[in-house]
């Protein structure tokens, strides 16, 4: 269990007809795992961000050096990659690496240069038994170790002792890859947190990615990110929502260890917002939970016939859990939270990923290769494995420019696509006013409990940035 955090803030708006998280989990009909029954351990006390950091060329080159080039990040899903021999190359800013699956169970991460002149040596998905610069053929086993060099007399100081590929640190979770160009950084484990643990009964290994896309935003990737720290922003972007799902009852958790910075937030389904017209009620927002899951998840089943004098969420828990079964051929035993309500966790510098069987997603964010004003929002849809299936093949990637809509481009994202949407058309406003700002008061003012994580990113940001 988290410890209490020390700062007297107000932690959610809600009523006894519109609860906050803490007492839905309360009433939750199945019995709370350990991700449910921990809180966060920390509140951040950083309200103000100097918008230059979402600008500034100087900053963000220095931003490469001391964030990106000493964290973990997160940059593929092992089904990217699914025979041995498989490439594909990472860009993270302006840096470039390449990621190779070495073995049945072995992957490796290197510098995406060449030995000789420094020409890239994967820019494309590609599969080879050994990796070969297609400028001059100098040529490396897919361990890294060097294989052959034509004309090799000619380079005496070059030998399979010290010319093997230089490596990046790499590491996996959850079927998720890591990469860390800092040999001294602590161990991926340590960076996760409480998240293996949380995840124990939601094996993310066990998914694979059905839907997929990489869309070019007009902002900066702190901007981006930014925009999934909260909830605050349903009412103004998201107005259909409110009236069946909680904004302002959410509930979010810091974890800061020394080596680790998890946040969380927990947000309501199947419960009008307190900002939500009073003719809002919950029988109302149970059914438009239930219509959204059939539209994006079970297209075709019935929607469940409810009981307004009983429990609506544990009914559509019940209900979801019925269709999860049939249609992956396995029962699932999850709190009613984790079948129906928004529980998403956010590891440090640049993932998100959803403990939720509604809105079973992950997130990347990354900044552009040049242009501190641009940034990468990749999308995966991840489901789970039908009971005695193997692991399908990883749903290509689909790129969408900067003019371009998900819904147009992405279609097997259904509703979700239109949410992000609407995420979207916020941000080159918000990038663009942050350079517009009256010079004098050229930051942001972050609320004490809605934006906490938001404060907690920019408080280890500012660790990094400093050291």
């Amino acid at each position: 269990m988290g410890t209490v955090p020390a700062r007297n803030i107000i932690r959610g708006y809600g009523s006894d007809k519109r609860p906050l998280v803490r007492v839905l989990l309360q009433r939750d009909s199945k019995p709370l795992d350990v991700a449910l029954r921990d809180t966060g351990n920390h509140d951040p006390a950083h309200p103000y961000v100097d918008y230059l950091r979402y600008y500034d060329p100087v900053y963000a080159q220095v931003e490469v050096d001391k964030v990106w080039m000493k964290t973990w990040v997160y940059v593929a899903r092992e089904e990217d990659l699914p025979q041995v021999g498989d490439r594909i190359p990472i860009q993270i800013a302006s840096r470039s690496f390449f990621i190779v699956r070495s073995g049945d169970d072995e992957f490796k991460a290197f510098f995406n240069s060449c030995l000789h002149r420094g020409t890239q040596l994967c820019h494309r998905p590609q599969s080879a038994e050994s990796i070969v610069c297609p400028f001059h053929a100098w040529e490396w086993k897919l361990d890294g170790s060097l294989k052959r060099i034509p004309g090799h007399w000619d380079f005496p100081s070059v030998t399979h002792q010290n010319a093997s590929l230089r490596e990046a640190r790499l590491d996996r979770w959850g079927g998720f890859i890591f990469i860390n160009a800092d040999a001294n950084a602590p161990p991926l484990q340590e960076a996760l947190g409480v998240v293996p643990a949380h995840f124990g009964n939601f094996p993310l290994d066990k998914r694979y990615t059905a839907a997929h896309f990489r869309k070019l935003v007009a902002c900066n990737w702190k901007v981006l990110q930014e925009a999934f720290f909260e909830s605050y922003h349903v009412f103004g972007t998201h107005p259909e929502a409110v009236r069946f799902s909680g904004d302002s009852q959410t509930q979010y958790d810091v974890w800061k260890t020394q080596h680790g910075r998890v946040g969380r937030q927990i947000v309501p389904s199947a419960v009008p917002s307190m900002l939500a017209p009073a003719d809002a009620s919950s029988l109302e927002a149970a059914r438009m939970y239930a219509q959204v899951v059939v539209q994006c998840h079970y297209p075709g089943a019935d929607l469940p016939t409810l009981d307004a004098e009983g429990d609506l969420r544990a009914q559509l828990a019940a209900w979801t859990r019925d269709l999860y079964a049939r249609k992956y051929r396995r029962k699932i035993h999850l709190p009613d939270a984790e079948m129906i309500d928004s529980v998403m966790y956010h590891i440090f510098p640049n993932m998100a990923v959803w403990l939720s069987e509604y809105v079973p997603l992950a997130y990347q964010f990354l900044p552009h290769e040049r242009d501190p004003e641009l940034a990468y929002f990749d999308v995966r849809m991840l489901l789970p494995v039908p009971e005695g299936d193997p692991i399908p093949v990883a749903a290509p990637r689909v790129d969408i420019g900067v003019g371009e809509t998900i819904c147009e481009k992405a279609p097997a994202f259904s509703f979700v696509a239109s949410i992000l949407d609407q995420d979207m058309s916020n941000l080159p406003l918000v990038q663009a006013g942050t350079k517009s700002a009256d010079p004098t008061r050229r930051f942001s003012t972050l609320g004490n409990y809605q934006e906490i994580l938001i404060q907690h990113w920019h408080e280890a940001h500012d660790q990094y940035m400093s050291t």
